[in-house]
């Protein structure tokens, strides 16, 4: 209860008490004193009442009492404080990831699904959720796309120019032989294919886990400038490949300078199986994803393959991952991880899906049967698994040989420049020619040289030019550096070189793109066909078309499906050269 008046009735009590007081001087000095150390810590003396003060008698009594109860409980365990919170805080941690757990959060994402493809690879991750959670494909930080070029290119330690610009050497878990800081892999390394054409390696899935004696080989090695053996080296210096198994014994040898392990000596070249390449874009592709999510949870994939693949080419397959260091948590045919992409086997009344993957490699055409449940079943697949994008690359390329004379001027070139590299190795010159090239002649960083390998490469990009050209009417140009046939004494040096180059102008119509292209189309229908029969099914019987592969961009291919299976739609939604990958990474448990 407020006492407004109690201030002024103890101001009176005291000032009486102290005029009768003999001693109240010293009473209040006293008093006065005691009270300025307790206002420090703005204290007030304890009263029973508002008008009562306690006598000193008291005051003894509880001070007395306190120090008995100090040493009573003097070793007794403190309490109070943060500790006494502690299990209080660990329960709200249970409960708070209790409730996580049951509104679907699983924390970070620790597998990926891969699609390895012949031209160009992806990596999706799921956002852990109930269910299925948001699925992001991983994007590589030199061009901001997800479409990895299945490309990688050595860098030689032998130049002192070849440093990796972003890679430093540091050890790793698994084994890749030469270090990942020396191999530049996607965009980068394609690029190289033009300037470095014996270093870069490309379009190795092609004849992933087949014999030498398989026709697509033979075909193989006549369209790329790389070397590609048949059989494991057994060099002078000592070099030897151990195969893992008797039945794929392709290997490819590329210049780079290092020193054998067991005999110490010097080699030039060495020498990878076809999944050892998978193995450096795989690497890649975990760094990207690791540098990406910031953190390196994940460590396992599913991964997808096409429905064509035999026991062989799918055990390549799986050892292209565990040589990269990263488990196989399952394996998926590209049609089912296709399919589970656009969730069709979850809408009402689709019984028969088609899907369509026309790569850059290969042609799978695979029918899909969904039963009660949802289950996806592959009732059967049909394919060529020499035709893919790569083909009209080739097309393209062969049919501006044939009609510029452009064989006649890429064969002048390659002689050329082996005369040169000759002559320089005679001298005792150890320097690599194509690095030279790079280096010292500034023209060929506006075009390449003549030669097989950009010729394709010219090849594909009128082939994404045309493609997209509906009907007649375009046009695309490419150019590339020749040596005039009047020059008929080999340069001494890379400047005498670089100064004979005159540009080769290549044009190329959207009649004969069609016109080179027309057996490709052709045989892009045959699967269709042969699957329907095999199966015995009418094309009405189809309820859903899945497009997947780079190759199905291409209208042409686009409107001859429709025709072929009278349907007025197409499932493209998706990016056709992230769809696999999209399903797959939907799968993940």
């Amino acid at each position: 209860m407020c006492k407004p008046n109690s201030s002024s009735t103890e101001k009176e009590n005291d000032s009486s008490k102290t005029s009768s007081n003999p001693h109240s001087n010293k009473s209040q000095e006293a008093s006065a004193s005691v009270r300025k150390r307790r206002g420090k810590r703005d204290k007030a003396p304890i009263y029973s009442s508002p008008n009562q003060k306690w006598n000193e008698t008291q005051l003894r009594h509880i001070k007395k009492s306190q120090s008995k109860l100090r040493k009573k409980h003097k070793n007794d365990e403190p309490s109070g404080g943060i500790e006494s919170l502690l299990p209080s805080f660990i329960a709200l941690a249970v409960i708070a990831c209790g409730f996580a757990a049951k509104m679907g959060f699983r924390g970070r994402a620790n597998v990926a699904g891969i699609d390895l493809g012949t031209t160009n690879s992806v990596i999706c991750v799921q956002e852990q959720a109930k269910g299925v959670g948001n699925i992001e494909c991983i994007p590589d930080p030199l061009t901001n796309s997800p479409i990895i070029p299945s490309v990688i290119s050595f860098l030689d330690p032998h130049d002192s120019n070849n440093a990796h610009p972003s890679k430093k050497k540091v050890p790793t878990s698994f084994e890749l032989d030469p270090h990942p800081s020396q191999v530049i892999v996607g965009s980068a390394a394609k690029v190289r294919i033009d300037t470095h054409p014996h270093h870069t390696l490309y379009n190795a899935k092609r004849i992933l886990g087949r014999p030498c004696s398989d026709d697509v080989v033979h075909e193989f090695r006549q369209e790329v400038e790389y070397e590609v053996s048949c059989v494991p080296p057994q060099s002078s210096q000592g070099e030897n490949l151990e195969l893992e198994d008797s039945h794929s014994n392709i290997i490819f040898r590329v210049p780079f300078h290092s020193t054998n392990p067991q005999s110490h000596e010097t080699i030039d070249k060495i020498s990878l199986k076809p999944q050892n390449v998978g193995s450096y874009i795989i690497n890649h592709l975990m760094e990207i994803t690791k540098n990406y999510l910031q953190h390196d949870n994940v460590k396992s994939a599913v991964i997808a393959i096409p429905a064509k693949f035999d026991q062989f080419q799918r055990a390549a397959t799986v050892r292209a991952f565990r040589n990269a260091g990263v488990s196989v948590a399952r394996v998926l045919e590209e049609p089912v991880a296709a399919a589970l992409a656009y969730g069709l086997q979850k809408k009402d009344g689709v019984n028969y899906i088609m899907v369509y993957d026309f790569g850059g490699g290969t042609l799978d055409v695979s029918i899909l049967h969904v039963s009660d449940g949802g289950y996806v079943e592959v009732m059967g697949s049909d394919g060529d698994n020499s035709l893919g994008g790569v083909d009209f690359d080739v097309a393209v390329a062969h049919s501006l040989l044939d009609s510029h004379g452009g064989d006649i001027i890429v064969e002048r070139v390659g002689y050329i420049l082996k005369e040169m590299e000759k002559k320089l190795l005679e001298e005792g010159g150890e320097e690599d020619m194509e690095e030279l090239l790079a280096l010292q002649c500034e023209r060929l960083e506006q075009s390449p040289l003549c030669t097989l390998s950009s010729f394709h490469t010219i090849g594909e990009k009128m082939k994404i030019s045309l493609s997209s050209v509906t009907g007649k009417g375009g046009t695309v140009n490419g150019t590339c550096y020749g040596i005039s046939e009047r020059v008929d004494a080999t340069p001494e040096t890379i400047s005498d070189l670089c100064s004979l180059l005159e540009p080769m102008e290549l044009t190329f119509t959207s009649e004969q793109y069609n016109e080179a292209c027309e057996h490709l189309y052709e045989r892009a229908m045959f699967p269709i066909r042969r699957i329907l029969k095999d199966l015995n099914l009418d094309t009405e019987e189809i309820d859903e078309v899945v497009m997947v592969g780079g190759s199905t961009r291409m209208p042409q291919i686009q409107d001859m499906v429709k025709i072929e299976l009278a349907v007025k739609s197409l499932n493209t939604r998706i990016d056709p050269d992230l769809t696999v990958a999209y399903g797959a990474a939907s799968v993940i448990d």
